[in-house]
């Protein structure tokens, strides 16, 4: 590079030249740098915060609000902040159940933003997600900033209950919001060409945002600006064709030198360092290939993983165009002393020339001098003086347009014009700062309204405790009179009951003598039973004997009868000789039938024997059981008397324990009479003090009124 660096002849020697007369201002210009890029990172930053602690408050109160009022309460919510356009809830799937945007029920947000949202599901810490284009944004139109597109900043607060995200709470944002704060086009020092605009550094979250990638609107997007051409219509620059956007700065530009087509020095140096001031000539080549100085500085956004940068520049042409007035007034000065100079010369050549007209021509030239030097060089001056200074006696006096700018055909580039451009800077803070104070003011108010109100509910809730709590007092007075009444009566219960007593023991000593009685007579009874069912058994195997030898007598007639009927056979085989033989084995068959029917009769007689011995045997048991039974109650019965005659001598008379218990509910009753005596005169101290706070919040009422009243002397723009 040669003497002008980057820059050919034609280009470089003016720039060159002006930079070298304003040398001296270069500590200053890097003064001006610094403070406007720490100012407008620390109001990006307060910014940000100021949405979170918003947030954040909404995210305590949302798990008390029930799913009816939810849409109500989002709405009263929108109402509150000037630059979300759209509050709504997202679950974990990423469908929102609730929106300020009609329609919004039940659609799936937006497809970027499903990793974001997962992302504070498992972070469960807030996250600020952008800027992105989303269409929604569009549809939904600006609220706080003149200009708008699809580029978005979405805030999304997470919804803890017990230590899990239930839900998500999303703001939308349009991003060109951040474009208004950094920009503020009537607080800029150089107006012809300064620009304030932010570009990605390092994208954690989104890698396919590359370094240098445009982030924020930039001033020359706007077809209102009037210093020169705008990138909507395009930029033309003098070998690189020209520059333009389609729909936003967003996205779209990439800051680098079209020469080398890599990113320019200051946003390659700014990410590459940190931070990065460059003020000197020649400067660096922006995306116009146009000489560019400034500041660069890296910063994150609350909430955000990304590393964001912001250049703050200006064309090195307006920084140092600078021309100081003793510059400007000495040239002037030095003319009219060279003018003058030459007259007297000339004069003095004209022979015969008095004295008088040499000092009277001499006069005029002073006068028409000074006339022309006051009217074109100090004249200007005073009026730009005496314009500041009727606009900061306005703003002074409390009465003054907060709208009111100098005029920028007032603002030379000299010292006053940079002041001139300071006061309009300064104005616009005041501005800005005055309507932050409004909007405070108007909700401090509210806020005291609502104070007042509950105040005024509590005052009368206290009242009617105050009633209440001596109501029960005169109860509690009563029941101390009716448990001491309780007393007296129960000593005469205790002299009665003490006669009673003797009565009972000699009763249950009676008692006691003919259970003894009883239980010597069930013992006998159970000693009867268990005979009876011995006899019972023995019965029973005397049958089963008697039944063998039934069987054995059966068995026998059968035999006799086969042998009667084998003799009948002989008999009749004998012929003559054996007739008596068969009538005697006739006989002894029919004997031996006569034997068999009686035993099958006595078999059967035997059989109902021992079927009903079982069943007597059965019952028998059955009553043994029951005796038992009745031998143990008995003697369950024996002992309760038994323990009741010992309890009547080692127990305390209960009537002593009624006694001692109603005397404890005397002191308890006694104790909680003073309590509500004191709860009485704390109730009535308690709305003593909500009538002093009903009674400041009426003078904070009227302090807060007295500065709305004040602010709205100043007359405010819009925003």
């Amino acid at each position: 590079m040669g003497m002008f660096g980057w820059l050919d002849v034609k280009e470089g020697l003016p720039l060159w030249w002006s930079y070298r007369l304003n040398r001296s201002a270069k500590a200053s210009v890097e003064e001006v740098f610094e403070g406007i890029a720490r100012t407008r990172m620390t109001l990006l930053r307060e910014w940000a915060e100021e949405q979170w602690v918003f947030l954040e408050k909404m995210g305590q109160e949302w798990p008390h609000i029930s799913p009816g009022e939810k849409n109500t309460y989002l709405l009263k919510k929108w109402h509150k902040n000037r630059f979300i356009t759209e509050l709504f809830a997202i679950d974990e799937k990423g469908t929102a159940s609730c929106s300020t945007f009609s329609g919004r029920e039940g659609a799936l947000a937006h497809s970027d933003v499903q990793g974001a949202v997962a992302e504070v599901f498992r972070t469960q810490k807030p996250f600020l997600f952008g800027p992105y284009t989303d269409p929604d944004t569009g549809k939904i139109g600006p609220k706080s900033s003149r200009f708008h597109d699809d580029v978005t900043l979405l805030f999304l607060q997470p919804i803890l209950d017990d230590g899990r995200v239930t839900e998500v709470v999303a703001a939308r944002i349009p991003n060109d919001v951040l474009g208004d704060l950094i920009q503020r086009e009537a607080g800029h020092i150089y107006p012809d060409s300064g620009d304030n605009y932010l570009f990605m550094a390092k994208s954690h979250f989104n890698p396919s945002i590359s370094p240098g990638m445009a982030l924020s609107r930039s001033r020359f997007e706007d077809r209102t600006f009037t210093h020169g051409e705008n990138l909507k219509d395009g930029i033309h620059t003098k070998h690189w064709g020209t520059v333009r956007i389609q729909h936003h700065t967003e996205f779209e530009i990439r800051f680098t030198d079209p020469a080398t087509n890599e990113l320019h020095p200051g946003v390659a140096n700014t990410i590459r360092n940190g931070s990065n001031l460059f003020v000197e000539f020649p400067g660096y080549s922006d995306y116009r290939h146009i000489p560019v100085i400034g500041k660069g500085v890296t910063f994150q956004m609350p909430g955000s993983p990304d590393v964001w940068g912001m250049m703050c520049e200006g064309d090195l042409e307006e920084v140092y165009r600078t021309r100081s007035i003793g510059w400007r007034l000495i040239k002037q000065f030095m003319i009219f002393l060279f003018i003058g100079i030459m007259l007297q010369q000339s004069l003095t050549m004209i022979p015969a020339m008095p004295v008088w007209l040499d000092v009277l021509i001499g006069l005029a030239y002073g006068a028409g001098a000074s006339a022309v030097f006051y009217k074109k060089s100090l004249k200007p001056i005073i009026e730009r003086l005496r314009k500041m200074t009727d606009i900061t006696r306005e703003i002074a006096e409390g009465g003054g347009d907060l709208t009111s700018r100098l005029d920028s055909a007032l603002l030379f580039h000299d010292e006053t014009g940079a002041l001139g451009r300071w006061v309009n800077n300064l104005i616009d803070s005041q501005d800005e700062l005055m309507g932050k104070v409004k909007s405070a003011a108007l909700d401090v108010e509210e806020t005291n309204l609502s104070l007042r109100e509950k105040a005024a509910y509590a005052e009368s809730d206290s009242i009617l405790v105050i009633e209440q709590m001596s109501e029960m007092l005169e109860a509690i007075q009563q029941q101390v009179k009716d448990v001491q009444q309780a007393m007296g009566q129960v000593d005469q219960v205790s002299v009665t009951l003490t006669g009673l007593e003797q009565q009972s023991q000699d009763q249950l000593e009676h008692a006691q003598a003919e259970v003894s009685g009883i239980n010597n007579k069930m013992d006998v009874i159970v000693g009867k039973v268990t005979e009876a069912m011995t006899m019972t058994d023995q019965f029973k195997e005397l049958s089963s004997s008697i039944s063998s030898v039934v069987g054995s007598i059966n068995e026998i007639a059968y035999q006799t009868n086969l042998l009667a009927l084998n003799a009948s056979i002989e008999a009749a085989r004998a012929g003559e000789h054996g007739r008596g033989f068969g009538v005697v084995a006739l006989e002894i068959r029919k004997l031996a039938d006569q034997t068999t029917r009686a035993t099958k009769e006595i078999s059967h007689t035997l059989d109902q024997i021992e079927h009903s011995s079982a069943q007597v045997r059965s019952a028998i048991g059955v009553s043994s059981e029951e005796v038992a039974s009745g031998v143990d109650v008995v003697h369950n019965v024996q002992n309760v008397l038994v323990s009741m005659a010992k309890a009547s001598d080692s127990q305390p008379d209960v009537t002593d324990q009624m006694k001692e218990i109603i005397g404890n509910i005397a002191v308890i009753n006694e104790q909680n009479a003073r309590t509500v005596e004191q709860v009485d005169q704390s109730t009535g101290k308690m709305a003593e003090l909500i009538k002093e706070v009903r009674f400041d919040s009426e003078q904070s009422s009227l302090v807060v009124e007295a500065l709305r009243r004040t602010i709205d002397k100043f007359t405010l723009s819009k925003a």
